[in-house]
């Protein structure tokens, strides 16, 4: 099954086809764990506190790095932030169901969303690079 071009990069990581609704997210604990070269910190003049964000996007939260390693030392951990753009080769990722429940309405009618996201417009076979 071959999926459509996405318009609005929301839609790629949202899915409201049944009544689970499910996203995608990122794990930036996953970020730090990597060394992601796309990871980055400022210190906020105004608070005193540090933050950390996604030059690439692909998270556009900036997180409160203190309460990012406060929930990491719990046994829960930080948990995900919603994905607003396309994930790295190292970006930890899963899909969080934000309904659970029984019967015919929460029963997965998409199974591809649960795949890796693939760039839209990128097609291998016009790929010069091993030219």
């Amino acid at each position: 099954m071959e999926r459509a071009p996405v318009a609005d990069p929301r839609e790629l990581h949202e899915c409201r086809q049944c009544c689970t609704f499910c996203d995608r997210v990122l794990h930036p604990a996953g970020c730090i764990d990597s060394g992601c070269q796309y990871l980055y910190l400022f210190d906020d003049e105004d608070t005193g506190g540090r933050f950390m964000g996604c030059m690439n996007k692909v998270f556009r939260a900036e997180i409160d790095v203190d309460a990012l390693e406060g929930a990491e030392r719990t046994r829960h951990g930080f948990g995900g932030v919603k994905m607003t753009g396309m994930p790295l080769p190292q970006c930890r990722t899963s899909v969080e169901r934000a309904y659970d429940g029984d019967g015919e309405p929460f029963d997965c009618v998409n199974p591809a969303f649960f795949e890796k996201p693939e760039p839209l417009g990128f097609d291998s076979t016009f790929d010069l690079r091993d030219l």
